[in-house]
């Protein structure tokens, strides 16, 4: 039988809807609960804000979501952005809104759990750049964290001086930087 906590306001209220030496605390949140379910057939309010058992996709479907890889890259820069360290709390909604427009129905899907499953493949794929050294397996748990080895990959190579040059606008045929391109020694460098 699970465990509930309520906080003390909480449960003085719910003394309220008790018959004194009569009701458990079970017996009356069951009151609580038919009265509200009562209300809403009524009035269609108190509707939950997410359903009570999840809807399982059919055993073996793959069709409709994205495999984990699709994952990999978009987590190691959600990390690389939040500068590089991450409570999972904090980093959940930002890979949420970083994967909406690649997410598919099958991904959208609740578990049993009753988290999606795009949150679950982002937990595996966690692992496995954990596992491969891209993330830190000594962070606090809760947190997820690059690696050397990570930050390296997501920060990609390092543009040179002249890459930047090359991405400046032309100023003519007869700029200095063309002309170093072109023949080194006309410039006396």
């Amino acid at each position: 039988m699970p465990v509930m906590r309520v906080s003390d306001k909480t449960w003085k209220r719910l003394q309220g809807w008790a018959m004194p030496l009569e009701d458990t605390a079970d017996s009356t949140l069951a009151r609580v609960l038919d009265a509200a379910e009562r209300r809403r057939a009524q009035t269609g309010a108190f509707a939950p804000s997410r359903p009570t058992r999840p809807e399982r996709p059919a055993a073996g479907s793959r069709r409709g979501k994205l495999s984990q890889k699709a994952f990999r890259q978009p987590l190691l820069e959600v990390l690389r952005d939040m500068g590089g360290r991450a409570h999972v709390h904090d980093l959940r909604p930002v890979m949420e809104e970083r994967m909406k427009p690649r997410l598919l129905p099958g991904d959208l899907a609740l578990l049993s759990s009753g988290e999606p499953r795009w949150w679950n493949a982002t937990q595996f794929v966690r692992h496995a750049l954990r596992e491969e050294g891209y993330l830190r397996s000594d962070s606090p748990r809760g947190v997820w964290e690059l690696s050397e080895k990570g930050a390296g990959f997501v920060a990609g190579p390092r543009a040179t001086f002249v890459d930047h040059l090359l991405a400046m606008p032309d100023v003519g045929e007869d700029a200095d930087f063309n002309r170093l391109r072109s023949d080194p020694r006309e410039t006396g460098m």
